[in-house]
Parts: C-alpha cells; structure tokens; sequence
C-alpha cells in the first residue's frame, strides 16, 4: 500500500486552491477521501502545512519543495496509506471512456454511478 508523497500532497492542495478554496481542514478532508486519514491527521497536516509556510499563493513547485524541506510533516505523511478503493479513469481519442477499478467500489462517471462488488 503506498503512502501520500509530498508530489501527491502538492497536487491535490494546489487543485483545491485552483477551485477557489483556502488550505485548511475543509481542503483537505475534502482532498483526502480516498486516504486512511482521520480528522485529527487531518488538523495536524493543516498545522504542519502553516508551519512549512505553505499558502495559496505558491505554484505547485513551491509547495512541494515546502512540504519536502519540512521533515515532520513528511515523517507524517509517511504513515498515511491509500485506502486501495481509489478508481483510475483513463480518456482515449476514441468515443467513451475507458475505466479502471481495482478492489471493491463503486465506478461514477457523470451522474452514472455502479457498484464495482467483489473482483
């Protein structure tokens, strides 16, 4: 099971900052669903993130050199797992889409939503 990476951390902080949100608990509660992380790791990723000087205004880069440079935060990252039920959507030229499951789940696609079960 792989855990949260500083690159991963980084990208999904900077997508939410993209969509107009704050970094805070709200972000990345939202941002981490598919991580084995409860709410108190989530309150101690946003500390340590103010801690690291990491804010809205930085590009992807910077945030992730901020989140690499702060050792604690990264000991920390190393402890959160990828829940495993995460759904990997690929696009192609061709008409449709072309999805990827792995594990149990459920597979959405616009207001399309299927129960994956048991593999």
């Amino acid at each position: 099971m792989e855990f949260l990476t500083a690159t991963m951390l980084s990208g999904l902080i900077y997508d939410g900052v993209k969509e107009g949100a704050s970094i805070g608990f709200d972000l990345l509660k939202r941002k981490l669903k598919n991580w084995l992380i409860d709410d108190s790791e989530i309150e101690k990723i946003a500390e340590l993130l103010i801690d690291a000087g990491i804010n809205e205004d930085l590009a992807p880069h910077a945030i992730e050199r901020k989140i690499t440079e702060h050792q604690e935060l990264n000991e920390f990252l190393k402890n959160i797992k990828n829940s495993g039920d995460v759904v990997n959507v690929t696009q192609s030229t061709n008409t449709g889409h072309n999805v990827y499951s792995s594990g149990n789940g459920n597979v959405s696609i616009g207001d399309v939503v299927t129960n994956k079960g048991s593999s």
